[in-house]
């Protein structure tokens, strides 16, 4: 039996698939524990992993992070994702690796296996693979890291292999890299010198192509084509849970079974404060269409949604493992999540998000055929309506996302990468069709 170090920073959307290959990872017999938030305890525990609380300084709360990192919402998208990447995550590295290294010393650590976020992991890899245990790197968001191929992470540019396309991305990279992202950058550099007396191996967002192997949770053909790719790196899929047995449909359930399209509206779980930005003008916009427009609030009171329409049914929380495959379309702010089960469910998409990781992912549906991005994270009422109707109206939009429907269908990524994480502890091959792509 290994012993298995999972890390992740305190965001559900990075700790719940880093859970599900604990998880995994237990149903073959080994010990699992999880370096995150304390918020995170209970769902650790009861998927029978060892809870390790990150120390306070780098703790924090999803819902409120105006409280813990003042002035944060002011911010518009870009800037945002700067702030985020200076103030949370790289500022973090330091008091993530010496949790890292305390919990290495005092136990018997066969693998570390950590999030794309969770940056303390990268003085451990700056020392020799002999010293250290065998290091994966999970990607829960899309690829980050530089390529020839693509333009710097975060503002949603276009990828492009021309050469005058290489030319651009080479100087936007390195605009961001020693520009835009030189606070983020120098602030990693001088931690790792700090903890390490050597200078940071690679910019900032690279480190997970320094882990001993790299996952995706995507499909590769979601992601931008990289000819530098690492040999090291595996399309692994998406890890999206499953809802449990005792869900009580609503009373209108049933009226998504009509005539009528079924239009889905969310801005997921934290990028809901403001309604207003993507799911009222959703309402307002479809209010005289010949369509059914279901909107999800993520938690929020359904009172809280102030738009109505006759053709409209709110729910906080719907499944949707059994929901989407009564959708036509879906209109999203562009989460890695929710974006992953519509495709998974072969379902097309309308995109409207610039905050976060948002304008990356969004862009991906743009580029991979299977949706609209309206490149907006507040767009008009009007724009929505006519990117829904194009959508189903094109069926080319869905027969895309049913060809990633099938992509998706084909991987299993809790079971690979628990496969590989295992295997490598033991010094095994992993079992046969873990080797993906």
């Amino acid at each position: 039996m290994s012993s298995i170090l999972l890390c992740s920073a305190p965001l559900t959307g990075h700790v719940v698939p880093m859970l599900a290959v604990g998880k995994a990872l237990i149903e073959t017999g080994h010990s699992v524990s999880i370096l995150t938030g304390n918020k995170f305890a209970r769902r650790a525990d009861s998927a029978g992993i060892t809870h390790i609380p990150l120390p306070p300084e780098c703790d924090f709360d999803e819902h409120n992070m105006e409280a813990a990192f003042p002035g944060r919402s002011r911010r518009p998208g870009p800037l945002r994702s700067r702030f985020d990447l200076e103030r949370i995550f790289v500022a973090s590295m330091s008091a993530q690796y010496r949790a890292v290294e305390r919990i290495i010393e005092s136990t018997s650590v066969d693998a570390v296996a950590a999030e794309n976020l969770f940056m303390g992991l990268i003085p451990l890899l700056s020392g020799s693979p002999a010293s250290r245990p065998r290091v994966f790197a999970i990607c829960t968001s899309p690829l980050m890291c530089t390529s020839i191929d693509t333009a710097p992470f975060g503002p949603g540019f276009p990828p492009s292999s021309t050469r005058a396309g290489r030319i651009r991305n080479q100087a936007l990279n390195s605009a961001f890299e020693h520009g835009i992202l030189r606070a983020a950058q120098s602030s990693a550099d001088r931690q790792h010198q700090q903890l390490t007396d050597t200078p940071i191996p690679d910019f900032v967002l690279n480190w997970p192509i320094l882990a001993d192997e790299t996952f995706v949770l995507t499909t590769e053909s979601f992601e931008y084509p990289r000819s530098d790719r690492d040999h090291r790196l595996t399309f692994s899929g998406p890890i999206l849970s499953t809802s449990s047995s005792d869900f009580t449909p609503p009373t209108w359930w049933n009226d998504l079974d009509g005539d009528r399209p079924v239009v889905l509206v969310t801005q997921g779980t934290l990028d809901n404060g403001d309604l207003n930005r993507l799911m009222e003008p959703t309402i307002r916009g479809l209010a005289d269409q010949d369509v059914l427009v279901v909107a999800t609030t993520g938690g929020r009171p359904i009172s809280d949604v102030s738009a109505t329409a006759e053709n409209l049914r709110v729910a906080e929380f719907l499944p949707y493992d059994q929901l989407l495959p009564k959708v036509d379309v879906m209109v999203t702010n562009g989460g890695w999540g929710g974006v992953h089960y519509a495709l998974a469910h072969g379902v097309p998409l309308v995109v409207a998000g610039t905050t976060e990781d948002k304008a990356e992912i969004c862009r991906r549906v743009e580029i991979s055929g299977t949706g609209i991005n309206l490149r907006r994270g507040t767009p008009r009422a009007r724009s929505i309506a006519t990117a829904v109707r194009r959508v189903l109206d094109d069926k080319a939009f869905r027969t895309r996302a049913q060809e990633l429907q099938r992509d998706l269908s084909e991987l299993s990524a809790s079971a690979t990468i628990a496969a590989t994480i295992a295997g490598a502890s033991e010094n095994v091959t992993p079992p046969s069709g873990s080797q993906l792509h």
